[in-house]
Protein backbone atom coordinates (compact mmCIF):
# COMPACT_ATOMS: atom_id res chain seq x y z
CA UNK A 1 0.00 0.00 0.00
CA UNK A 2 1.12 3.67 -0.68
CA UNK A 3 0.21 6.41 1.44
CA UNK A 4 0.42 9.85 -0.59
CA UNK A 5 0.02 13.02 1.64
CA UNK A 6 -3.05 15.07 0.65
CA UNK A 7 -2.99 18.85 1.34
CA UNK A 8 -5.75 21.12 1.64
CA UNK A 9 -6.26 24.77 1.18
CA UNK A 10 -8.54 27.54 1.55
CA UNK A 11 -8.73 29.36 -1.41
CA UNK A 12 -11.65 32.01 -2.64
CA UNK A 13 -14.51 30.18 -0.38
CA UNK A 14 -13.63 27.26 -1.75
CA UNK A 15 -11.09 24.29 -0.57
CA UNK A 16 -8.62 22.80 -2.69
CA UNK A 17 -7.01 19.29 -2.48
CA UNK A 18 -3.70 18.28 -4.06
CA UNK A 19 -1.81 15.06 -3.61
CA UNK A 20 1.66 16.08 -3.18
CA UNK A 21 3.05 13.24 -4.69
CA UNK A 22 1.11 12.85 -7.89
CA UNK A 23 1.17 15.84 -9.29
CA UNK A 24 -2.12 15.48 -11.65
CA UNK A 25 -4.31 15.00 -8.99
CA UNK A 26 -6.29 17.70 -7.72
CA UNK A 27 -10.00 18.50 -6.21
CA UNK A 28 -11.78 21.04 -4.83
CA UNK A 29 -15.16 21.43 -2.76
CA UNK A 30 -17.17 23.83 -1.48
CA UNK A 31 -16.72 22.41 2.44
CA UNK A 32 -13.80 20.39 3.47
CA UNK A 33 -15.62 16.52 3.69
CA UNK A 34 -16.50 17.34 -0.51
CA UNK A 35 -12.63 18.09 -0.99
CA UNK A 36 -11.76 15.00 0.54
CA UNK A 37 -14.66 12.88 -1.49
CA UNK A 38 -13.08 14.44 -4.54
CA UNK A 39 -9.36 14.28 -3.86
CA UNK A 40 -10.29 10.48 -3.19
CA UNK A 41 -12.27 10.06 -6.14
CA UNK A 42 -9.33 11.66 -8.23
CA UNK A 43 -6.59 9.81 -7.21
CA UNK A 44 -8.24 6.68 -7.58
CA UNK A 45 -8.74 7.79 -11.31
CA UNK A 46 -5.43 8.69 -11.75
CA UNK A 47 -3.83 5.85 -10.21
CA UNK A 48 -6.20 3.35 -12.29
CA UNK A 49 -4.97 5.14 -15.73
CA UNK A 50 -1.52 5.08 -14.89
CA UNK A 51 -1.71 1.34 -14.20
CA UNK A 52 -4.22 1.14 -17.31
CA UNK A 53 -1.04 2.67 -19.44
CA UNK A 54 1.60 0.15 -17.81
CA UNK A 55 3.10 2.97 -15.66
CA UNK A 56 3.72 2.53 -12.02
CA UNK A 57 2.66 4.60 -9.46
CA UNK A 58 4.55 7.53 -7.91
CA UNK A 59 6.59 6.50 -4.62
CA UNK A 60 5.50 8.59 -2.00
CA UNK A 61 7.93 11.30 0.11
CA UNK A 62 6.75 11.54 3.71
CA UNK A 63 8.58 14.46 3.96
CA UNK A 64 7.19 16.51 1.37
CA UNK A 65 6.37 20.26 2.60
CA UNK A 66 2.81 21.63 3.03
CA UNK A 67 3.62 24.81 4.66
CA UNK A 68 0.67 26.69 3.92
CA UNK A 69 -2.06 24.20 4.20
CA UNK A 70 -4.95 24.67 6.27
CA UNK A 71 -4.66 20.81 6.59
CA UNK A 72 -2.79 17.90 5.81
CA UNK A 73 -3.80 13.96 5.64
CA UNK A 74 -2.76 10.63 4.29
CA UNK A 75 -4.80 8.52 2.24
CA UNK A 76 -3.77 4.90 1.38
CA UNK A 77 -3.78 3.18 -2.46
CA UNK A 78 -3.75 -0.21 -2.58
CA UNK A 79 -3.78 -2.00 -5.89
CA UNK A 80 -6.44 -4.46 -5.40
CA UNK A 81 -5.74 -6.12 -9.57
CA UNK A 82 -3.55 -5.66 -12.12
CA UNK A 83 -5.29 -2.02 -13.45
CA UNK A 84 -7.10 -1.33 -10.01
CA UNK A 85 -6.66 0.43 -6.80
CA UNK A 86 -8.51 0.90 -3.76
CA UNK A 87 -8.31 4.53 -1.92
CA UNK A 88 -9.01 5.66 1.46
CA UNK A 89 -8.34 8.19 4.12
CA UNK A 90 -6.07 6.74 6.86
Amino acid sequence: MFQYKVAYRLQMGAFFAEVLDFPDVTAFGPTMADARTNVCQALRYAAEKRLRRGEVLPLPDPDAPAADAYGVERVGVMPTGDTQVLVHRL
